[in-house]
């Protein structure tokens, strides 16, 4: 094997032992929180040592990307789902292991191993490519950790490729020779299911390690509604072929609602659910159970939901989608700056907004959630009259979802 040969196999080591150390970092950012708890999270280039808290501003990427919908899979079957990471740490390690086993018989440059490698090299960077997409196309977030393990795979393809430019001549000078086809393919065979096991042990590990969170997940209050309870809710757009109903107490300028409205809404199941708001502003303006305003402003934008009918979804989302500017706004006293935003966007509310009636209604709202023994947070979600615990609302959306629901398809039978 020649110096060129084993300089690109170092490179393919160099790139699976970054991949292995920032798949285990994340992984160990995911399970710090199946304790349905809020964890430091790690979020740099230079993982190590940088635990931060998650209400700190430079996690925010990191924070997304770990609690959205995409951070891992199966999440209905477990509560969290698997998270991505734990596949990638076994691909890594397969390349690893390649890298060193070719530097130690000087014969891995043969065609047999480096196939299998070339096939875990773009496996990886194909996946770098498709969840680096999603975070700046679909959640608008850079995550610094992701960013590790992407540039770990660009690493790993660029190593891989010279394994195989540079061990054309050893192969040559070696006259590597198989008497039987067969025997060159099973060689080939052999890797990749390596390549399989590698990948898929650690799964089935993490898997089975997972507590049940059958019972927990269900634990949680029932809605006691009043007799006129159903009046005051609003309709955000009744979902295709729904059969359950749901109900989402949100604050308007909260962002935790924002949140989980966006990860609720890229559920496949929650096409099988009609979901009606329940205004809850956490504004001292007009919500006489607070003391001081926690998000200012948010009555007046619940006062434009109660005034927009039909089109409350529509407005809902043009509330979420500039929620920040609006917070700010709010937070700097500056109400008759978001009265204008409003009134720009939809101006058919102007005389409702600001009506005797609509503020009285709203205030017959807030003594319904008192009645009702309402918890003074958001958001709150119940499905068919039964909360989703508060700590289920991000990872274990889908899992507690199922239980909730009392099976796999979002209650379509």
């Amino acid at each position: 094997m020649s110096k060129r040969t084993m300089i690109a196999y170092c490179i393919v080591a160099i790139g699976a032992i970054l991949g292995i150390i920032y798949g285990s970092v994340s992984t160990a950012d995911f399970v710090a929180h199946l304790d349905r708890k809020l964890h430091p999270i790690s979020c740099s280039l230079l993982p190590f040592g940088s635990e931060k808290s998650e209400v700190d501003p430079s996690v925010e990427g990191c924070k997304v990307a770990l609690f959205s919908n995409y951070s891992s899979f199966w999440r209905k079957d477990y509560w969290g789902g698997i998270p991505w990471s734990v596949p990638s740490i076994g691909l890594f390690s397969f390349a690893l292991f390649v890298s060193v086993f070719s530097l130690i018989i000087r014969r891995g440059h043969e065609l047999g191993p480096n196939i299998s490698l070339l096939i875990a090299a773009l496996a990886a960077t194909v996946a770098s490519i498709i969840f680096l997409k999603i975070s700046r196309g679909e959640l608008h977030v850079t995550c610094a950790t992701c960013v590790g393990t992407y540039i770990s795979s660009f690493i790993l393809l660029l190593g891989t490729i010279l394994v195989l430019v540079f061990s054309r001549h050893d192969r040559f000078v070696s006259q590597v020779k198989y008497t039987m086809a067969g025997a060159f393919v099973g060689w080939i065979l052999i890797f990749l299911l390596e390549l399989g096991i590698s990948v898929s042990l650690p799964v089935l590990v993490y898997a089975k390690s997972l507590p049940d969170y059958t019972k927990v997940v269900t634990s949680c209050e029932q809605l006691n509604p009043t007799q006129d309870f159903d009046k005051y809710l609003i309709s955000i757009g009744k979902a295709k072929d729904a059969k359950v109903q749901g109900i989402f107490v949100a604050d308007p300028l909260c962002p935790a609602c924002k949140a989980f409205h966006d990860r609720f809404q890229r559920l496949e199941m929650a096409q099988g659910i009609s979901t009606r708001l329940f205004l809850l502003p956490l504004d001292a303006e007009c919500n006489w159970m607070l003391k001081d305003s926690m998000h200012p402003g948010a009555c007046l934008l619940s006062r434009a939901l109660l005034c927009s009918k039909d089109k409350a979804g529509e407005v809902l989302d043009w509330i979420f989608e500039n929620q920040e500017e609006l917070r700010m706004l709010g937070l700097g006293k500056a109400i008759e700056q978001i009265k204008e935003k409003v009134l720009k966007k939809f101006p058919d509310l102007g005389d409702c907004i600001e009506s005797r009636d609509t503020k009285i209604y709203l205030n017959k709202l807030l003594h319904e959630a008192a009645d009702m023994a309402l918890p003074l947070i958001t958001p709150q979600f119940y499905v068919q009259g039964k909360r989703l615990c508060d700590e289920d609302t991000d990872l274990g959306l889908e899992y507690a979802l199922v239980h909730l629901l009392g099976n796999k398809d979002g209650g379509q039978k």
